[in-house]
């Protein structure tokens, strides 16, 4: 190999590299966007939004465009505290924004008031939030459907029977056209590539939420053209907790032949 292609590969790589770690923080983690306002409907920009988990605390900050809009990227699948402060002008809340790993979550229009900072403005009542930032249909499994509905073998996969238009096969889930199904764990395929099957079936007390993406996913999304089933693993939070279980199967359960 000549001294210029190995100067070429290494860029190569390195451009890969950087590309898997994009789509992988892209399926992982989240975006929430929208626009800063006035009472009056003009635009705010400089506005300080930030979004606090409201499970740990955590606070990720960004600042409003010339134009008002914002757009937080690269957050993990959480709820939210959606706040936005500005000198001048009453601090604005809106709770409970939950984003799910892929997502990307429109909050709309954010008013804020004239007033002081020491002001909040808590919103509800506002119009259900939507992904209107993409156009593929998806199915959220969220945390108390993981935690309380029976799952026959104790694999997380076995949620996306949940989903409009997705059937059960076997063991495994399948769009109902039999289109083969992709699995993720955290942002990263969890497939056997001997036999494109399920890779770690990882029981549902390690999982926070299942998301099912039926069609029209992104371009972050591939592999095969089917259901994409996203498995999210629980993480710390500011609160204690545990679990156990006990798992039994006898014959003389079983149903008369």
């Amino acid at each position: 190999m000549s001294s210029w292609s190995k100067g070429l590969v290494v860029p190569i790589l390195t451009a890969v590299a950087i590309a898997f770690a994009s789509f992988a923080a892209a399926q992982a983690t989240g975006t929430v966007a929208g626009t800063v306002k006035d009472a009056q409907g003009g635009i705010i920009p400089g506005a300080t939004i930030s979004l606090i988990s409201e499970t740990r605390g955590t606070t990720f900050d960004t600042v409003s465009t010339a134009t008002g809009d914002f757009v937080v990227s690269n957050i993990p699948g959480d709820t939210y505290t959606v706040r936005v402060a500005m000198d001048g002008f009453r601090t604005t809340e809106r709770k409970g924004v939950h984003v799910s790993p892929g997502d990307r979550v429109a909050v709309g229009a954010m008013t804020i008031e004239v007033g002081t900072l020491a002001e909040t403005v808590l919103v509800t009542g506002d119009a259900p939030l939507i992904q209107a930032q993409t156009g593929d249909r998806s199915f959220v499994v969220a945390k108390e459907s993981v935690e309380n509905l029976p799952v026959s073998g104790r694999n997380f996969a076995s949620f996306a029977t949940l989903t409009p238009g997705v059937i059960a096969s076997g063991t495994a889930a399948v769009r109902a056209d039999g289109a083969r199904t992709n699995y993720m764990l955290d942002g990263i395929s969890s497939v056997n590539t001997g036999g494109n099957q399920q890779g770690i079936q990882l029981n549902p007390d390690s999982i926070a939420e299942v998301k099912v993406i039926s069609s029209a996913y992104q371009a972050e999304y591939g592999r095969t053209s089917g259901i994409q089933i996203s498995g999210v693993t629980k993480s710390g939070t500011n609160e204690f907790r545990g679990s156990m279980f006990d798992l039994e199967r006898r014959t003389v359960w079983n149903s008369n032949s």
